[in-house]
């Protein structure tokens, strides 16, 4: 019998071209006046990442370090006598957790309603 002819080495496939994203109304790149740093913001404030702005992270600081005394105080006040340290700990714990996740929050909507008003 004869054997069939050897299929002859294929080429690697091409990998797919990557696509420059933009969304409507957004441009690709900074413009004039507009920094790199000023483009990635509209994108944390419309999509995610962090926050880039100082006034909102130390606006974020004050509500932490409030959220922790206000926690350590409660933490303090319902102790049991003899566990009081541990009380204010688990306290302060509990209100950096909150003031954290709350500070973020408001942080993140409000900022989310001024880029989109702002397109």
């Amino acid at each position: 019998m004869d054997t069939p002819p050897p299929i002859p080495p294929q080429p690697p496939p091409v990998p797919p071209q990557a696509m420059p994203y933009a969304t409507p109304g957004m441009r690709p790149s900074a413009g004039p006046g507009q920094s790199a740093t000023g483009t990635a913001q509209v994108v944390f404030d419309t999509v995610t990442g962090p926050n880039l702005r100082l006034r909102d992270n130390l606006i974020q600081l004050i509500c932490c370090v409030i959220g922790a005394a206000i926690g350590g105080g409660a933490g303090a006040v319902f102790a049991p006598s003899g566990e009081r340290s541990v009380g204010v700990l688990i306290g302060v714990f509990v209100g950096l957790l909150v003031s954290v996740l709350l500070s973020g929050a408001v942080i993140g909507v409000v900022r989310f309603f001024s880029a989109v008003k702002r397109k």
